[in-house]
Formats: structure tokens, C-alpha cells, sequence
């Protein structure tokens, strides 16, 4: 009997993954899927927690800094966004920001660029602003972007 327990949960798992690739098929994403160390992995959930994001996202955001591919757009020769500080279309899109600066938030509030909510204890960068102005805060994926 117990045997037969284990064989259906490895169908039941078998079943789930199959699932879970056809739904990435169907958003025309491809699945990547890999072994790493328990520690790594404990690591990446970790930071993806710390950050407010989901694992998958902050895999795929790791992957495009690393082969300097910006969401959405082929590889180029020129560095990434986040190899080049401050960019170009940051500093348009935010001219009251004097700096900026990676902060721990203590309560959610939107993405100034996307609207996203951002939970407490989540990673955000803030753009300091005039005195007057209102202050920027950045969720990751769109610090990455500008």
C-alpha cells in the first residue's frame, strides 16, 4: 500500500509539472528547469521574499542582467542598464531625484513607474528629491528597466 502511495504522489508531481510547462508554452515563455544545491535554493526564496517578487521573476531578472538582455529587447554589445548608473531615461523620467538609494520599506506603498504595491520588508529603491517634491520609490523590476 505504501508503495502505491509514492508511485501516485510521483504521478500527482509528474502531472503538476507537465501542467505547469504547458502553461508557460501557452504564454510563449519557455521553462528553464535546474538543479541547484539546497542551500542555493533556500537563498534565492530568501531574496525573492526579501524583494516582494515571485522566484520565477527574480530568476529571470538574474538570467537578463547576466547576459545583459533588458526585458523584451535582443542581446546587444552595450552594457545593461544596470552595468550604466545613472541612466539616461532615469534621470528624464525622475528630474526631481537628487539620488537614490536601496531601502527596506516599513510599509507597502505603490512603484512610482508601475503602480505596484510593495510589501513591507521588501527591497525598493528610493529617489531622494528636492525639498518640495515628492520622493521616487522604485520596485526592482523597475530599477532594473531605467
Amino acid at each position: 500500500m505504501q508503495k502505491s502511495h509514492k508511485n501516485s504522489r510521483m504521478r500527482d508531481a509528474a502531472m503538476r509539472r507537465e501542467q505547469a510547462l504547458n502553461m508557460a508554452m501557452k504564454r510563449k515563455e519557455e521553462y528553464l528547469g535546474a538543479r541547484v544545491p539546497r542551500e542555493l535554493k533556500d537563498r534565492v526564496i530568501a531574496r525573492a521574499k526579501e524583494q516582494g517578487i515571485p522566484v520565477s521573476i527574480l530568476i529571470r531578472n538574474v538570467l537578463e542582467d547576466a547576459f545583459g538582455i533588458a526585458p523584451g529587447r535582443q542581446q546587444s554589445g552595450s552594457p545593461s542598464t544596470s552595468q550604466t548608473a545613472p541612466s539616461t531615461e532615469r534621470q528624464a523620467r525622475f528630474p526631481s531625484v537628487l539620488g537614490w538609494e536601496t531601502i527596506t520599506l516599513n510599509r507597502p506603498i505603490p512603484c512610482s513607474a508601475c503602480g505596484v504595491q510593495q510589501a513591507v520588508g521588501s527591497k525598493a529603491t528610493l529617489g531622494v528629491a528636492l525639498p518640495g517634491e515628492q520622493h521616487v520609490v522604485l520596485c526592482n523590476q523597475c530599477k532594473e528597466r531605467f
